[in-house]
């Protein structure tokens, strides 16, 4: 027989772990949370300091931090006020990405060609001629008037 076998069974405190079938258990949370109080660490600045260097300086740019002198501090070393900063451009960039969430953002969508492609309609005869024959009854009026001015203007003298 071995040695583990003849030892006694250590007392375990069932009241602290909840049964498996208990709805809603908030045990993984409250674990995680206990776990980041451990590490110093919340897990918005966890995943803030997992960023890349491009996504960090976007971050900040729109915090209105200057991203060269933030970019290799991790969130927790930065004062309150560019905390806050760098949460609220966090909620603002969300919102934007939200704003295209349902969207197509393929490269067509952005880059068009140079020239829009305009589809030239056919002229059509029969309106050009109507308008050319309203433009020279225009004209001929216009003749006939002015002809009149200068006959009256010529007889007064």
């Amino acid at each position: 027989m071995s040695l583990a076998i003849k030892q006694p069974l250590p007392q375990i405190d069932n009241r602290a772990t909840p049964a498996a079938n208990e709805p809603h258990s908030d045990v993984g949370r409250t674990a995680i949370a206990a776990m980041r109080r451990m590490l110093g660490k919340t897990s918005a600045a966890s995943q803030f300091d997992k960023l890349t260097a491009q996504q960090r300086a976007l971050v900040f740019f729109a915090a209105r931090l200057k991203p060269s002198e933030y970019i290799n501090k991790p969130l927790l070393s930065l004062s309150t006020t560019e905390r806050e900063a760098v949460r609220q451009s966090l909620i603002a960039l969300i919102d934007l990405g939200q704003a295209f969430s349902n969207m197509p953002l393929s490269r067509a969508q952005f880059i068009s060609p140079k020239r829009t492609a305009v589809t030239a309609q056919p002229i059509n005869h029969t309106v050009s001629s109507t308008v050319d024959d309203e433009y020279n009854s225009v004209t001929e009026q216009i003749n006939d008037l002015l002809s009149e001015l200068d006959d009256g203007n010529s007889t007064e003298h």
